[in-house]
């Protein structure tokens, strides 16, 4: 059968022989739903249940259950044999050992309540379920699990290039309860149509990346992409000092941060009132911590500490009007401009974010007087105003 079953559209606007217009014209429903009132039930580590009174625009109401996700990441990982790395790991909530792409769940502060960039947690959860990591990454695409009952929003990435992590073992780390399996594209996409694979996020990344490579090799798709034209290009390696100094400004412009710092700081006032200084003595240095970003030091250092190749390998960034290249010692990926939402200057350095945390940090002091202001100047002209904001996407 070669004619598509819904028929050809008419320019006048009318719905192709044989198919009836619906009763009410959906376009023109309102169909929002706002919340009027939440009972939490349960508070965990990663999900919240919770029950929620919606009202809609024609003031009836009724309830929806929820659970609340910080959100995941899951990544077509191909090995240099071009076999996709897979994972067996038993799920309890469908009571069998399920074959997957590599995936896990972004980290949640319990301070903040901040969740860790996508980015970051993709090559972490690709080293820790692999052994792996990835000298070059891409972003494929983002989508709701499951929108009708739980607020999960996953990313989904591309992986290539893929090294040992560790000289002395290969595989997921021991703590992690899974195998690490190999498949070519087409066995693990015949193991889609078996069933074998049969989890949501498996099925879209497997039927992506075949889509992708069916249209164009994947190796080819950046020669024209993201900071192809070079229009600016900087190369550096991170210092200590600079590693914790960046994430201090970043806690202190998290306004999360701020307001819970100053909670600590009202807190400790009322034994200080009282006259009891050794009872708000602590709450006054843990509230100057919060608020200064010095809180975070020790935390970076420890993890900068285990991975010494962040301050040896360079970092490379490379920058045009369709949007930038980024490699660092966690991987490479391009990016377009309308990727981030914000792109803030503050404290020597560039925070570029995509809407879920910093994911690109550049010092200023990688570009020379002449690049920086053809980078600053490049951003406005790309359609970021002076306070990091888009304003107009000029984008080809």
């Amino acid at each position: 059968m070669t004619d598509d079953i819904r028929g050809t559209p008419d320019p006048s606007g009318e719905p192709p022989a044989g198919i009836r217009r619906p009763a009410v014209d959906i376009s023109a429903t309102d169909l929002t739903e706002r919340v009027v009132e939440t009972d939490v039930l349960h508070r965990g580590a990663y999900l919240d249940l919770r029950i929620d009174t919606i009202e809609r625009a024609d003031g009836t109401r009724a309830k929806r259950e929820i659970v609340g996700h910080p959100g995941a990441v899951a990544i077509i990982a191909i090995d240099p044999n071009d076999q996709v790395l897979l994972v067996r790991q038993f799920r309890l909530a469908a009571g069998r050992v399920m074959l997957e792409i590599p995936a896990g769940t972004l980290n949640r502060d319990p301070v903040s309540g901040e969740v860790e960039p996508p980015d970051l947690a993709a090559a972490r959860e690709l080293e820790e379920e692999t052994g792996y990591r990835a000298g070059r990454w891409e972003r494929l695409a983002s989508f709701w699990t499951a929108p009708g009952f739980a607020t999960e929003f996953m990313h989904l990435y591309l992986a290539n290039d893929l090294a040992p992590a560790h000289a002395d073992r290969l595989g997921p780390d021991e703590d992690e309860r899974l195998e690490l399996d190999r498949l070519a594209l087409d066995d693990a996409l015949a193991a889609v149509e078996r069933g074998e694979i049969a989890d949501a996020k498996s099925i879209v990344g497997l039927l992506w990346v075949a889509r992708a490579m069916a249209s164009q090799p994947l190796a080819d798709q950046d020669e024209t992409g993201p900071g192809a034209l070079s229009e600016v290009e900087v190369s550096f390696t991170w210092r200590m000092r600079e590693i914790m100094a960046a994430s201090m400004a970043m806690m202190r412009a998290s306004r999360g941060y701020l307001l819970f710092g100053l909670a600590v700081l009202l807190l400790a006032v009322l034994p200080f009132a009282a006259g009891d200084v050794i009872v708000a003595l602590p709450g006054f240095v843990f509230g100057a911590a919060i608020l200064t970003g010095s809180f975070l030091t020790p935390f970076v250092w420890w993890q900068i500490r285990k991975r010494p190749e962040l301050l040896e390998k360079p970092n490379l960034l490379s920058v045009d009007h369709t949007g930038m290249t980024y490699g660092s010692p966690f991987g490479s990926g391009a990016y377009r401009w309308d990727t981030f939402r914000r792109v803030r200057e503050m404290q020597g350095f560039f925070f570029l974010d995509t809407g879920v945390g910093a994911n690109i940090i550049v010092p200023i002091r990688a570009f020379t007087p002449e690049q920086l202001s053809r980078f600053r100047r490049l951003l406005v002209e790309v359609g970021f105003s002076p306070d990091g904001h888009p304003v107009e996407r000029r984008t080809p």
